[in-house]
């Protein structure tokens, strides 16, 4: 076994403790249920004809799940290993892009402690969600449209194209950074007269639609009406806190720091903010052609998630790997200054490995407190539930309820005897003024309640005894 192979098993080991030694499922909040259950409805589909139903994000991580839940038969572990497999894809292809732009091989023991070991990326490859497959979709893609623009090969051209439209059929925001790429690329295209490849071209774009638009078929452009896009807003680069339909929230600095966490923030580079001191002080910047390309598709998007009123770092996760792709050539300086590279690069290894912990403890957390509420109501199934927040786990992992969730509607009505599973402190915290503390002040106000059950982190089961 080579070193390189030696780095690739470290991260599939990684894995091994995550799912079999901690029992993670890699399952936690809303999102990761939604493509848990897209998953298995597409697998229903494919064994009896019958319609998966609509779905609001980008097809893929959800059809790539249902495919592999019919060899290894469990739907969860199925997103899960595809969000593993990305990252040793993702790996390979950050090396490969590194040997292509600055011609020279790549020291992978920086790209694996740098990107692989970034706490970020290596607690995202564990789990159900669709950052590192698109990740991964994204790097390959530009691997085959640098490769076209340094060789003129015409195959990576048309496996640009393909990789890109999965790319973004997987998560729509990465267009934003795949767009200036895409138009350089097409600038070549036309300079160099291949005008046989947009021929090409689009059957291949036709058929990688396909699953789109079946899926959404009334409605497949309803993305575009997402309200963070319909809330965007230049002016929100400067603000940090945000009020919206998701609840009030605020944040440690405004969207113009947090849209460069990848380079100052620990969770992604550790010694980010040393690396800028340290080539600030030098003051000499000869960019190549490539850098320049990947600094435009880095702000460019860093703009586009500056002017949504809201902040999530694995937002960032895309651009992550441009940005090293970018500052590559200065790392190896540096790391070339270094003696006695093996102790420093064990040092960095257990530097991140603590991070990481640290940054996966509240994913772990969450899954644990799933797994908790979902034991304690278990014996109470097949009745009414208002809930918010907890219910789409508790219908992910299987409980049968009749759920009225106190988000989507406002209630005047309510049953007698039905329950109610509720964090008073997260409601008061984040949704003054919305449905969800609307509907349980209301609550509190027609109903005489009866606690059963406290479980962690401050949710209570309560039963409503009678109306008043």
């Amino acid at each position: 076994m080579t070193k390189k192979h030696i780095l690739y098993f470290i991260l599939i080991f990684f894995w091994i403790i995550c799912y079999f030694g901690l029992q993670f499922d890699g399952l936690y909040g809303q999102d990761a249920y939604e493509y848990l259950r897209y998953t298995e409805a597409l697998k229903y589909y494919f064994k009896t004809g019958k319609s998966p139903g609509d779905y609001f994000w980008g097809v893929y991580y959800p059809l790539f799940g249902s495919f592999l839940s019919f060899i290894i038969g469990n739907s969860a572990l199925a997103l899960q290993l595809i969000s593993c497999f990305s990252l040793l894809v993702s790996f390979l292809y950050l090396n490969k892009i590194i040997e292509l732009i600055y011609k020279e091989k790549t020291n992978q023991y920086i790209t694996f402690l740098f990107f692989c070991m970034s706490p970020i990326i290596l607690i995202h490859s564990f789990l159900v969600m669709s950052d590192m497959l698109t990740c991964a979709l994204l790097l390959v893609s530009i691997y085959y449209f640098f490769s076209y623009l340094s060789y003129s090969k015409k195959s990576s051209f048309l496996f640009g194209v393909a990789f890109c439209l999965i790319a973004i059929l997987t998560r729509y925001a990465v267009a934003v950074i795949l767009f200036p790429i895409c138009l350089i690329v097409l600038f070549q295209l036309i300079a160099r007269k291949h005008f046989k490849l947009v021929a090409y071209s689009i059957p291949l774009i036709i058929a990688l639609s396909l699953p789109h638009v079946l899926v959404k078929s009334q409605n497949s452009l309803n993305f575009l009406s997402h309200n963070w896009l319909t809330s965007w807003d230049f002016l929100n680069l400067f603000k940090s806190h945000f009020i919206t339909v998701d609840g009030e929230n605020s944040n440690n600095c405004i969207n113009l720091i947090y849209v460069f966490f990848q380079i100052v923030h620990p969770a992604f580079f550790v010694f980010g903010i040393p690396l800028i001191i340290y080539y600030l002080k030098k003051r000499r910047f000869i960019l190549t052609k490539y850098q320049k390309i990947l600094l435009i598709a880095i702000v460019l998007y860093a703009l586009f998630l500056g002017g949504i009123p809201f902040q999530n770092k694995r937002f960032l996760i895309q651009s992550f790997p441009l940005l090293l792709l970018f500052i590559y050539p200065y790392l190896q300086k540096i790391i070339l200054k270094l003696k006695k590279q093996n102790i420093v690069f064990s040092i960095l290894f257990l530097i991140q490995i603590t991070l990481a912990i640290y940054v996966g403890k509240q994913y772990y957390d969450r899954n644990l407190l799933e797994k908790a509420i979902v034991n304690v109501m278990k014996p109470y199934q097949n009745k009414t539930l208002y809930v918010f927040d907890i219910d789409v786990a508790m219908k992910g992992r299987g409980l049968q309820f009749n759920y009225k969730n106190l988000f989507s509607d406002k209630y005047i009505k309510f049953e007698k005897d039905a329950l109610v599973l509720i964090n008073e402190k997260q409601l008061e915290k984040q949704w003054k003024g919305k449905n969800p503390l609307i509907n349980w002040e209301n609550i509190q106000k027609k109903c005489v309640l009866v606690k059963l059950k406290t479980s962690d982190k401050n949710w209570s089961l309560y039963k409503i005894s009678a109306l008043k």
